[in-house]
């Protein structure tokens, strides 16, 4: 596995630390640059952002995205995957009238409110994917994914009709009852420069232990359990994220090679994944 951190660095301070041919502009205000942990720049970051911010109340870098590239033989004999959803989209279920029950939710990070109604959507809002995600983590999958997964006779996914305009349509809420614990290998952070558990009264991990931090930062680990053999979509009892608005801690979604094989065998469109590990 290859792993790389894109950052958008600031570009009135870029030349700190990179050439000026480095990576690649965008606009006049942004330098998109790619490196390795291993990069002796790596570490040198957080220090020069800390200055910058110090000095200049300005930031060094606006925005990071962690890259994973494997190799077909790694693909082929992983047990799980990290099931990641691309496209995330607005209004939330909450601004279209689904109703939830906050009075069962932690009272510290705000995890697991309990969904009292279908999932209502405005109509048009939904991008053009096989799978996407409103930005309070409400997954929805097309017609051709509910079909190809009840074809297969795949295991784990609960798929509930969502309505538009008070009547239901051709999209259905993916989820699944099926919990495993994450292990302590499983990392989260602010971004990879910044382990912060809490910040101005926002809580990112939760004393009682439902949320482990705002953004994933490491692959994904976690314990054995007799629920991954028997099937094929399985979601993380503890969750990423925060609550801040309509937005909600999320969990985070595992899948089988069948799962994996439908995707790629169908073209669904919308998914991405990770090699998970288990413990």
């Amino acid at each position: 596995m290859k792993e790389i951190i894109e950052l958008r660095i600031n570009y009135e301070y870029a030349d700190l630390l990179f050439e000026r041919d480095e990576g690649r502009n965008l606009g006049t205000s942004v330098k998109i640059v790619e490196l390795t942990r291993e990069d002796p720049r790596y570490h040198k970051i957080p220090v020069i952002a800390k200055q910058i911010q110090q000095n200049y109340n300005k930031a060094f870098f606006f925005g990071w995205e962690i890259k994973r590239k494997y190799s077909k033989k790694e693909l082929d004999a992983a047990e799980l995957f990290h099931m990641k959803v691309k496209t995330t989209f607005e209004p939330a279920g909450q601004e279209c009238g689904t109703i939830y029950d906050e009075t069962v939710a932690c009272n510290i990070c705000g995890a697991n409110r309990d969904q009292r109604s279908s999932l209502i959507l405005k109509r048009g809002s939904v991008p053009n994917k096989d799978i996407a995600k409103t930005i309070a983590g409400e997954v929805v999958v097309s017609k051709k994914f509910e079909l190809a997964f009840r074809q297969r006779a795949l295991k784990g996914a609960l798929l509930d009709p969502i309505v538009m305009n008070k009547v239901t349509s051709n999209y259905f809420q993916l989820a699944s009852s099926i919990e495993v614990n994450l292990s302590q290998n499983t990392v989260a952070g602010v971004n990879p420069f910044d382990m912060s558990t809490k910040d101005q009264g926002e809580i990112y991990k939760c004393p009682m232990g439902h949320t482990i931090g705002l953004n994933l930062l490491s692959e994904l680990f976690i314990l054995n359990s007799e629920l991954i053999a028997g099937n094929d979509l399985i979601v993380s009892k503890q969750k990423i994220g925060v609550k801040r608005g309509l937005l909600r801690p999320e969990p985070v979604y595992f899948c089988s090679q069948s799962f994996r094989e439908m995707v790629n065998d169908e073209k669904l469109s919308g998914f991405e994944f990770e090699v998970a590990h288990i413990m």
